[in-house]
């Protein structure tokens, strides 16, 4: 449960807190229904007061994935925050009720200049300078997927200096950038993994995985984020919701 906070007064420890957790319960450590620590716990493993619990453990809640029962403690209800972007197109793991530990691992964090497609799907000025973030997310020891996130830099330029592999990409929108993504479009393939993509996804070279082209807009309609993610196709299926 216990993680380091940094105390130097950069970050807020109750947002600090609210990370850590928030980590915990989408990347699948806790399950729907299981009961949190208690709140004397969390202040006995940060040394923080109870104030500073509260307020990490609220904004849990109003992201819709805790709910407190008297009584009883503090429940995870959802494993999707509200501030998620909603698909229509999702990408659903097999086997999600295995008890598996979930981490990212950093591959690459550079800032480079955009390349024509990048320029295009962010909307921004010939050869503009990007973040480039590229992360293989682990379920134990198996990679599950690959996924680059390109980011414009004048957007984000204190990025470069954020940990990804343990910081939530989607809450470092919300409640650094106060950006909220509202919808994305996506393009989805059925590829052939190059030698790279076989290494780091640890399959043979040529095997078929999906790769998904996304472009997320925030509430005014502006491109933030374009993603391209890789797959293993024999971890993954495609569900969709159609609405008739």
């Amino acid at each position: 449960m216990k993680r380091e906070l940094d105390f130097s007064g950069r970050e807020q420890l109750y947002y600090q807190i609210y990370d850590f957790m928030y980590q915990d319960i989408v990347d699948g450590k806790y399950a729907i229904g299981d009961l949190l620590p208690a709140e004397s716990e969390l202040v006995s493993a940060y040394k923080v007061s109870r104030a500073t619990v509260r307020k990490a453990m609220e904004m849990l809640a109003n992201e819709g994935l805790i709910e407190k029962k008297r009584g009883h403690g503090t429940f995870v209800k959802s494993l999707k925050a509200k501030s998620d972007d909603q698909k229509i197109i999702s990408f659903v793991r097999e086997h999600s009720e295995d008890a598996r530990v979930a981490c990212k691992k950093v591959i690459d964090q550079s800032v480079i200049k955009a390349d024509s497609e990048i320029v295009q799907c962010l909307g921004l000025e010939e050869k503009a300078s990007v973040i480039r973030l590229e992360r293989v997310r682990y379920a134990d020891d198996k990679p599950m997927y690959i996924e680059i996130n390109y980011l414009d830099y004048d957007w984000v330029p204190e990025a470069m200096e954020r940990d990804f592999s343990k910081e939530s990409l989607r809450v470092y929108y919300v409640n650094h950038c106060h950006i909220k993504l509202a919808k994305a479009e996506e393009k989805i393939y059925s590829v052939l993994a190059d030698e790279r993509i076989a290494r780091l996804l640890q399959v043979e070279e040529n095997t078929p995985i999906f790769y998904v082209k996304r472009i997320s807009y925030d509430e005014n309609d502006i491109p933030r984020e374009f993603v391209k993610a890789y797959y293993r196709a024999d971890t993954y299926y495609l569900s969709i919701k159609l609405e008739l």
